[in-house]
Parts: structure tokens; C-alpha cells; sequence
């Protein structure tokens, strides 16, 4: 008796144990995304920790004369040449002096170094905080920008931010950066 009962209690443990690697793979909780809480000219918005290599204190940056839209100059970060742009001119915000067509303003305080191209560097007026958000609460940009760089948006302290793509402002730089290098020296 006590064998049949055993040899029952074996099976249904080996059938448990073989459905287990039959059903589907239990989710886990996804985790929240991080992100910077950040304003950029007139423009709130938010960028992705996971899309930017540093934020730094903005330092010195020597105007280079002729260069593509946005375009500052050049700053030196940690012993490296980086390329500085006003991340408000490159989202259609109000840009910066120093650009074409730029009202007066003050310096930017903080530059955000792309992870993918660590050779370019956003300028921004404020960090204004920290932001955690999941793949829920991200949804298509309902007024908040309609351009190639800002097309979702999150809310921040119960305000809605454009969700900036750090990486698509990036390829758009090295886009007309490569465009201006292509012009003949007389067109420039």
C-alpha cells in the first residue's frame, strides 16, 4: 500500500515538475525606467538616464565660427574635445545666444553627454529633478512637441514632459555635421 502511494505521489511530482518547463515564463515586474527632469530654453522635458554617458557642470565653450544649426563650440570634458549643441534650438524651443537667429540669454548650466557619442554634448539651463516612469506611463506626445526628437511624453510631478530621444538628436547632428563637411569650402 504505502509503495502505490509513493509510486502516485512520484508521478504526480514528475508530471508537475515536466508542465512547469511547458507553461510560459512568469513575467517579472518590469522595472521603472530612470530619467532628468530637465529644461532646455522654454522646453521641459525628460531624458533617459540609460541614454546619456555624464552630466556635467557646463564649462567654458569656444565658439567655432560657420558651424551647423545648434552648434555652440567646443568644450573640453574629463581631458577630451566635445562638440556642444543647445539642445533648445535642436527641439524647437527658443535657442540661446551664440546661435543663429538666438535671442540673449544666460549660459547653459549643465551639458548631457550622449552615451552612443560621447563626442557630443547637450546644453540645458536646469536639471530640475529625478523622474521614474514605466513603459505604461509612456504615451504618444499629446501637444507637448511634434518634432523627430520628442514624440512620447511622461508626466513629472503630475505635468506633462516631452520624453526626449537622446540618440535621434544625436544622429541628427552628426547628420548635418557630415552635410556641412560635404559643402564646397565656397558655400561655407
Amino acid at each position: 500500500m504505502k509503495r502505490a502511494l509513493l509510486a502516485q505521489r512520484l508521478a504526480e511530482l514528475q508530471r508537475a515538475f515536466d508542465a512547469s518547463f511547458a507553461a510560459p515564463a512568469e513575467a517579472r515586474p518590469e522595472e521603472p525606467a530612470r530619467g532628468l527632469a530637465i529644461r532646455a530654453g522654454d522646453r521641459q522635458l525628460v531624458a533617459r538616464v540609460d541614454e546619456l554617458a555624464a552630466v556635467e557642470p557646463c564649462r567654458r565653450i569656444v565658439p567655432l565660427a560657420g558651424g551647423p544649426p545648434g552648434l555652440l563650440g567646443l568644450a573640453g570634458l574629463r581631458g577630451r574635445l566635445v562638440a556642444v549643441y543647445d539642445l533648445a534650438a535642436l527641439v524647437g524651443g527658443r535657442p540661446r545666444a551664440g546661435v543663429a537667429g538666438a535671442v540673449a540669454g544666460p549660459a547653459p548650466r549643465w551639458l548631457l553627454v550622449c552615451a552612443e557619442h560621447p563626442e557630443i554634448a547637450l546644453a540645458i539651463d536646469e536639471l530640475e529633478g529625478h523622474a521614474r516612469f514605466s513603459c505604461a506611463d509612456v504615451r504618444p506626445d499629446d501637444g507637448v512637441d511634434t518634432g523627430e526628437h520628442v514624440r512620447e511624453a511622461v508626466d513629472v510631478d503630475g505635468a506633462p514632459r516631452g520624453l526626449l530621444r537622446v540618440p535621434a538628436v544625436a544622429a541628427t547632428v552628426l547628420r548635418r555635421a557630415q552635410r556641412g563637411a560635404a559643402r564646397p569650402k565656397e558655400d561655407r
